[in-house]
This record gives C-alpha cells, structure tokens and sequence, in this order.
C-alpha cells in the first residue's frame, strides 16, 4: 500500500518580500522547541527581513505546532506522508514519497538553494535536490561523530554516502566539519550559531540554577541532578529548574527522588521567553555529553548568566573562555560539576564577573554577522547588500 502523501501550503506568503531577492527553501523535521528549530526559524525571519524569498518545509503535518514564530511573509510548507504501518517497507516507501513532494516543491519553488536541517532530514534533502540544478546546503547540528544510539545505522550510513553530493555542508565547529570532510568526503564551511538580537532585562538575580534542553540522556541532567544533590545540604536556599520536554522525564524525576532533592527541582515545559528565566538565573549549566553548538550556552551568556558548562565536543570550549566569561568542566564528571556550582554559589562576586564578560557574545556572534557568512554560502553568486553591524572584512 503506497502512503498517503501531501504537501500542504499555509496563509503566509511571500508578499512582503523583495521580488528580486534570492529565494530559498529550507527543510527540517518540524518547528518544535529545540535549538536547531529556533535557529532555523531565526534564519528564515531575519531572511525575509534582508529581502530573501523564504519557503519553509517541514516532514512534520500541520497538526504538531510550530513552536516558534514565524514572520507572515514566510511561506509555511507541510510535507507530511501517512504510512500505513510501522513495518520497514511501509517506512520505506513512506521516506521516499516525502522525497517526490520535496523534489516536487524544488520545481515549483525554483529557489535560489535549498537549506537543509538536521542528519536524516539532511539526506532526504539532497537525494530529493540532486538533479534539479539548485544549490543544495546541509547543516549538521550536532556533533556526528556521537551520534551512535541518536540515529538508526541505516542513516548514519546514508549520511556518509549522500552528504558529498550537497553543495556545501554547514558545520558549527572546526571540530565537526573536520569529522564531515574526512569521513564524508564533502566539501564544508563553518558557521557557529548566530545570536538574534536579545532583550535587555534587568532584574534581581535568584537562587536558582537554570538549565534548559531536551529531556534526553545526550543534555545530561541526570548528572546535573547528582552534583546539585551534593551541593544542595551546604546551599538548601538554591533551587534546581530544568526547562524541557523529552522522554527522560520520569527518569529524572526519579532519580531526584533517589538524591533527595525532589521538592527542589523544578522541570517545566519550553517557554517563549526563555531569555526572561536565564535573566533571573543565579547561575546556568549546560551538563551535556556532546553537542553541535550549544544555543542555550549563547544565549544564557548573551543574557548575562553565569554559565557553567561541560568541555563536551563539540562547541561549548569556542564560546567560553574558563575562568573569563564562565567555567568549563570535564564531560560527565559529577564531582567537579559539584565544585564548579559551590564556587559560583558561595562567591557571588565571582558570579557577577563572569556574567558581565559573558554578555560580549552578543556582539561576537551578533546575527548580522554570522548571517552575512550564511548569505556568502547559500548565495555565491549573488550581489548582496552588507548587513548593518558588519562590514567587507566580516
């Protein structure tokens, strides 16, 4: 039984946009709350802004809601596919009916380049983009080579196979596309995450440590939980607030049962103005195994926290400089994770310092500047307008 495909259009449209702005189609798995997601979403405003025609598909249907805003002159595309069955012929033909309705908008759209998001996303892209004649750019967003157990083999394998026939493959570090040339044999540029313009909040500082991501083993709350247990008796006026969805959230509730210190946490769900908790934070940690480039470690920094990190690959060592603008741990160490919260705890002094250096990555990773890089890859041959805040040499 063939699945029963779509491609359904939204209200948006692109009637605000330049008509002689480059147009581009970007693809990802859906809009939920997650860094790539803001990201992405980020690009595609700040896109429309610049005059680019912006189309943004998602494999997802419309019935999962797009976490973040949009811009009404983007044009919203839904590619869902409804498989009959969960078996692996149904899964198969489901993968490649999504790949005819891309390959299908590719020729409607006619974009400049198309942008794809996210590993398996990212191969669907470009078997769908090859022979059409349209740039094709991918974007791995986390750190490949640790995706064991996040991705099926299957498309780790496709990965290295079809990520060569991309255009350019973005990475977010050295570290990553380093691991995408020599494994994949494709040609790369590095782009760290840009930071949109934040709000300026002033408010009193609490006692709280904020961390924010999925509820996945990858984020490593778990580990987070275990150092703020041993912290928790000499400091019992801090609390512990995780921001998140996942499905490691009873996990973690109960492994806060099991430290004893589950009337103080807190796990909430995404918020729209996350940058109103990081504000308040008295401190933030990012206890991660690995990532691509964490968004939450730029922008609780950008919000003037006091962040602790782990030196996990790949990203956190390129935003935080220790002892400077905030404090980098060894990755999955419990104890010193312990050490670095009691340090920033009990000198708040020391905490003010680091949050107050942490805010000049608004101006280092300013979107302006990133993006004019973003722009020089998606549109090579294009003539495009400096952006304000950068200039030729950026």
């Amino acid at each position: 039984m063939i699945p029963e495909s779509t491609v359904t259009t939204s209200s948006h449209d692109n009637n605000g946009g330049s008509e002689t702005g480059p147009a581009i189609l970007m693809v990802t798995s859906s809009l939920a709350a997650g860094g790539a997601e803001r990201v992405l979403s980020d690009m595609a405003n700040y896109g429309v802004a610049r005059g680019w025609r912006v189309t943004l598909a998602t494999w997802s249907g419309p019935g999962i809601d797009d976490f973040y805003q949009l811009d009404p002159r983007v044009r919203r595309e839904w590619l869902d596919v409804h498989a009959p069955n969960n078996s692996a012929a149904a899964k198969l033909r489901s993968h490649a009916a999504r790949v005819r309705l891309l390959r299908r908008l590719i020729r409607r759209c006619r974009p400049d380049a198309v942008l794809g998001f996210i590993d398996w996303s990212n191969v669907l892209t470009v078997v769908a983009s090859r022979g059409t004649g349209v740039r094709t750019v991918i974007s791995e967003r986390n750190h490949p080579g640790h995706s064991r157990g996040r991705i099926a083999r299957p498309w780790r394998v496709l990965r290295r196979l079809t990520y060569r026939f991309a255009d350019v493959v973005v990475g977010q570090t050295g570290e990553v596309t380093d691991w995408i040339r020599e494994r994949c044999l494709a040609s790369v540029a590095t782009i760290p995450n840009p930071l949109r313009k934040l709000p300026q909040i002033d408010v009193p500082r609490e006692k709280t440590v904020l961390a924010v991501g999925r509820l996945a083993r990858q984020k490593g709350f778990d580990l987070l939980i275990a150092a703020f247990a041993r912290v928790s008796p000499q400091y019992p006026d801090w609390r512990l607030r995780i921001v998140g969805t996942g499905r490691e959230r009873d996990t973690l509730l109960q492994a806060a049962r099991e430290h004893g210190i589950s009337e103080r946490l807190d796990i909430s769900e995404p918020v729209q103005d996350i940058e109103a908790l990081m504000a308040r934070a008295g401190i933030m940690v990012q206890p991660s195994r690995f990532e691509g480039f964490p968004n939450v470690v730029l922008e609780g920094m950008g919000m003037g926290a006091a962040v602790i990190s782990a030196d996990c690959p790949a990203g956190p060592a390129e935003i935080i400089q220790h002892g400077v603008n905030g404090l980098l741990v060894p990755v999955e160490d419990v104890a010193a994770l312990a050490e670095a919260m009691t340090q920033l705890m009990a000198r708040p002094e020391l905490t003010r310092r680091l949050g107050s250096a942490a805010t000049r990555v608004r101006e280092r990773f300013a979107q302006d500047r990133v993006m004019a890089e973003w722009e020089r890859q998606l549109f090579p041959h294009r003539e495009m307008p400096t952006p304000p805040g950068t200039d030729s040499a950026n």
